[in-house]
Formats: C-alpha cells, sequence, structure tokens
C-alpha cells in the first residue's frame, strides 16, 4: 500500500536524524509521508518555514504514477514516476535513502541488486524497512507492484555492512536496517588482499611437520562461550600434535585459561593493570587474535598476525546501542584493513568478509569431538527437546523458540525441554516440564546432549553454530533455522529440517512433523551422525596447522 506502519516512525527517524542528512532520497513515495516527515524535522525546526527557504534537498522515486497527489509537488524537490532500478543510475549522491515497505515487494535476487545500486549512490546510509512477517497482498488500486512477493530477516543483510533493530509492532515487527557503503573500504584493502591470496596459495605446500610451531594466543576473555570454547579446543588439539603453545589474557587473576575447560600449555601469562599484549609476547612463529579489536596491538611484534573470525555480533548488524554504532563500525573497518592474516570460521563468513571488506579469508571450520559426542539408546516416551545457549543474547531467539514450543504444548503434544545455558532463565508459568541446566560440566555434555531427541535452534544468524553440529555428532535430530553458518552442515530434509529464521508457524508445523514422524528422524539422525563425522577435530584443525604453517613461511619471505 502507500503507506506503511506509522508505528515504526520513532525508529525509521531516530536512524535518519543521527546522520544529519542535507539530502535524502525516499524511494516508494507512496501517499508522501516521510517526505512530510523529513521536511519537519530538516527545515522547519531552523527556521525555514516556507518552500523557498528550505535547504535540504528530499527527491523521491516512485513506481506508480497514480499515487502522485499535492503533496508530492509540494513537499519534494523532484518525484522520479518511474522504476528505481531504471532511474537510480542517472541521479547523484544522496547522504540518506530511505526504503520503507519496498523490499516486501521484490523477488530477493531483484531486491539485492537494487539495493547494490543504491549503496553507489549514498554517501552516509540506506534505510529500509520491512515487516517481518508481510501480509499477502495482490496490489492496491491496480498498482501490481505491491504484491508481496518475498520475506526479508536480518541475515538477509549479510553481504553489507549494516546494523538493525527489529521494532514490535502488535503479533509482528518492523525490520529496519540501515545499511552502509563500503566502496572505498574496499579500495583501500586492496593491498592487504594481494597479501590475503599470497598467504592462500601458500596453505597446503608441504612443510617439513617435524619441526614444531610455537603459537601465542591473546585470549579474549574467560567467560563460557562457544567462540572461546573453539579457541580451547584448537589449543588442546595443537597442544596434542607437539607444538609449543603460549596463552595470554589482560585481566586479574591467575590464569588465562577459563577454569571450565583446562587444557595444558606452555606459558600462561596474565598481563596486569591493562598493559599491552605486545610487551609480553615470548618471541614464536605466529600470534592468533581471541578478538578483532586485539589486531592493532598485536602487529606491533615482529611476528606474524592472524585472526580467525567466528561471526561476532556486530559483524552482523546486532549492536547494542545506536549511538555506538558508528563508531564500533569505523573500528571493524580499521582493524579488518591492518596487515594481519584474516580466516573465517564458514564460507558464509568468508563471503561477508570478501564483499564487504575486500579480504580474502582462508575458511577453517570448526570440529566436532565426534569421540566424545556420540548417539545413545533413548530410554524416555516423551521426546525431549533441547534449546542450547545463553538465553539473554537476543538474537538466539529463545523466546521464538519457547512461543513455539508453548503453542506445541497447547495443540496437545506431549514432550519435555531441556536448557543447557550460562545463565538460568526465568521460565515461571512454563505450561510445559523444562529442566535448566546452567554450566555443566564440560564432561557431562555429551550425554546431556544425546539423550535429547531434537535440538530447536532459533537463531537469527550464526557464523557457524557449534549447537546443531555437536547434536548431529551425538544423533539428535536437528530443527534449524537456515541463518548463514550452518548451512556449512545442514542440509534440509537430508540430516536436519531447516526454517527460515523468525518464521514461527514454520517451525511449529516442522517440530509436529517430526514428533508424528519417527521414520524420518530416524532418516535424519543417521545422516547427521555421517555428516559430522566430516568435520572432526582432526579435519578441521588440520587446515589451521596447514594455515600456521603457511603464515610462517609467508614471513619468512617477507624479511
Amino acid at each position: 500500500m502507500p503507506t506503511s506502519w506509522y508505528q515504526a516512525i520513532s525508529s525509521i527517524m531516530e536512524r535518519v536524524m543521527i546522520e544529519k542528512p542535507s539530502s535524502v532520497l525516499d524511494v516508494g513515495v507512496g501517499f508522501g509521508k516521510y517526505g512530510v516527515l523529513l521536511r519537519e524535522t530538516l527545515d522547519i525546526p531552523y527556521e525555514r518555514y516556507g518552500k523557498e527557504q528550505w535547504a535540504t534537498k528530499i527527491d523521491g522515486i516512485e513506481i506508480f504514477k497514480d499515487y502522485r497527489n499535492p503533496l508530492h509537488n509540494y513537499i519534494y524537490d523532484v518525484i522520479y514516476y518511474q522504476p528505481a532500478d531504471e532511474c537510480i543510475d542517472s541521479l547523484g549522491l544522496y547522504d540518506v535513502i530511505l526504503m520503507i515497505d519496498v523490499l516486501e515487494n521484490m523477488q530477493k535476487d531483484q531486491g539485492i541488486k537494487l539495493l547494490e545500486k543504491l549503496l553507489l549512490h549514498t554517501k552516509k546510509a540506506l534505510l529500509i524497512s520491512t515487516p517481518i512477517n508481510p501480509g499477502q497482498q495482490d496490489g492496491y488500486m491496480g498498482n501490481m507492484h505491491e504484491a508481496t512477493r518475498s520475506r526479508w530477516t536480518p541475515i538477509d543483510f549479510a553481504c553489507f555492512e549494516s546494523e538493525f533493530f527489529m521494532h514490535p509492532i502488535l503479533d509482528n515487527k518492523a525490520l529496519v536496517v540501515k545499511l552502509y557503503p563500503t566502496e572505498t573500504v574496499r579500495e583501500n584493502n586492496a593491498a592487504q588482499r594481494v597479501a590475503d591470496d599470497e598467504l592462500i596459495q601458500l596453505v597446503g605446500i608441504p612443510h617439513d611437520s617435524d619441526k614444531k610451531l610455537h603459537i601465542a594466543y591473546a585470549m579474549p576473555h574467560r567467560v563460557l562461550t562457544g567462540g572461546l570454547k573453539m579457541l580451547v579446543e584448537q589449543i588442546r588439539w595443537l597442544k596434542s600434535r607437539g607444538h609449543t603453545v603460549d596463552v595470554y589474557l589482560r585481566g586479574e587473576g591467575g590464569s588465562a585459561l577459563p577454569e571450565w575447560m583446562p587444557v595444558e600449555v606452555d606459558n600462561d601469562i596474565v598481563i596486569q593493570g591493562g598493559d599491552l599484549f605486545h610487551r609480553h609476547i615470548i618471541p614464536c612463529d605466529v600470534i592468533i587474535a581471541g578478538w578483532y579489536d586485539q589486531i592493532r596491538d598485536l602487529i606491533m611484534t615482529d611476528i606474524p598476525v592472524m585472526y580467525w573470525e567466528q561471526g561476532s555480533e556486530p559483524l552482523f548488524g546486532e549492536y547494542h546501542g545506536i549511538i555506538a554504532t558508528a563508531a564500533q563500525r569505523e573500528s571493524q573497518r580499521l582493524l579488518f584493513s591492518l596487515p594481519a592474516a584474516l580466516a573465517s570460521v564458514s564460507d558464509f563468513v568468508a563471503d561477508m568478509m570478501k564483499k564487504r571488506y575486500n579480504r580474502n579469508s582462508i575458511v577453517i571450520p570448526n570440529g566436532v569431538d565426534t569421540d566424545f559426542f556420540h548417539p545413545i539408546a533413548k530410554t524416555t516416551d516423551d521426546p525431549i527437546i533441547l534449546l542450547v545457549g545463553n538465553p539473554y543474547l537476543a538474537f538466539k531467539r529463545f523466546s521464538l523458540a519457547i512461543s513455539v514450543l508453548r503453542r506445541l504444548w497447547d495443540k496437545g503434544e506431549k514432550f519435555r525441554v531441556r536448557w543447557i545455558c550460562q545463565y538460568a532463565p526465568d521460565v515461571n508459568g512454563s505450561p510445559f516440564p523444562i529442566e535448566i541446566i546452567s554450566n555443566p560440566p564440560q564432561d557431562t555434555l555429551a550425554l546431556l546432549y544425546a539423550s535429547a531427541d531434537i535440538l530447536l535452534f532459533a537463531s537469527q544468524f550464526e557464523g557457524f553454530g557449534m549447537p546443531p553440529l555437536e547434536a548431529m555428532a551425538a544423533g539428535v535430530v536437528v530443527l534449524c533455522t537456515d541463518c548463514g553458518g550452518p548451512g556449512t552442515f545442514l542440509k534440509d530434509g537430508y540430516n536436519s529440517l531447516l526454517v527460515q529464521p523468525e518464521d514461527e508457524n514454520a517451525m511449529l508445523s516442522a517440530l509436529e512433523r517430526l514428533i508424528g514422524d519417527k521414520e524420518l528422524c530416524e532418516k535424519l539422525s543417521t545422516n547427521a551422525r555421517l555428516t559430522a563425522l566430516d568435520f572432526s577435530l582432526d579435519k578441521s584443525y588440520t587446515k589451521l596447522e596447514e594455515v600456521l604453517y603457511a603464515l610462517k613461511e609467508q614471513n619468512r619471505h617477507e624479511n
């Protein structure tokens, strides 16, 4: 329709005003509501009441000429009544481009191409709003361009530098997304891209395995997270291969390693008082940064540095507070341009790094211990549905999972829920039996997984997604959102069931299907275990070892 949700106005206009635009292009003008709001906020407060006084350039694009009205002529400087993809190439640059409730009227591939074009004409930000669950519509006033053709969630914008916000509206949400132009960033990273390509050429070249490596890990923290767990697993595996491994942490206390996952290392160093890493690093062959904001410090040594990107929240546009967003984005841009090697946990993350930052990263996937995680015989009649993760991370969407489970229970299905988490959630009033297991000892995880029947994983986005892979190794059936990284190993209908993020109805239907179809569950469980065997620790971390040898060799050539 030629209008949009009034409830989202505050979220949209607040994000426009942060950019302080002097020029705006409104794509999909409709009735002209945002033209009025823009004019009122960008001109009227500055005693520019008459049209002849207006200083802000506000143009529009509207594909349907019959929406034209006197408001268009008065508020906008120019409106182009033609398709956006046909006229945008002839237009100039705008500080901000708006695209409110337009994307859902396009096919996904058409929408992505238009966004790419619009960003070439954007100085500061391209701001989009689209319903998470768009109503089905065939047209409006004879305008068939209003037909609903697609549904968008945060993961659909992963190839762009972005931030997103979900604005609740009744039983729906407006997905508000800001995309940022990165063409200059890509051009500035051209030299580092050459170094990336050189390193890739060196990976896999035979090396003398008798010459063991000396590796330093800069740990990000000691808190129980999936990302830190994977770093510790790498350290354990590298030690088992005979390499020397030192660990460093800036903080307080006696050990740089977490208590919840002990591992032997050669040097365990806690840097007190906020001092810098590079002043304490013992000479070694390579340094691995545990977090991207360590890169600037670590490259001040003469030792090659590698950062392994696992898919951090800011990378997917999840920021906590819109004021801090710009500073964090600038920090990411800078740090990903520095002369450090870059690895990614999945092809999905590697593609993000290439499209945004022009960095060609090496994929080092996570591995799972398929001896530790393994299937067992089930002993209960009612299925156990497993949830895994921190209940206070919004992008994990446990609130959505709980809503689905409530609806499933209300329909008469009988089941139990087991939630393995870092912090106990508030589940008072749950109609179904739920077992909360907070911070279980790591050696008990295998049984907790394997005795469950179905893993429900509802994330908006993931760089890789270890819980689904661990569940697969344990023979647990996986129901997962198609949220990026898990696509590395999940195949819908073969080893799992996949649904689109935020699609509560599809998730409910898939759960009902699994509970009612034992033959399907047996098939998915068998294929899941076979898939997990292809992601064993040895297969995954042999690639890590090859990259570290190649990084040492590249450094030798350069020096």
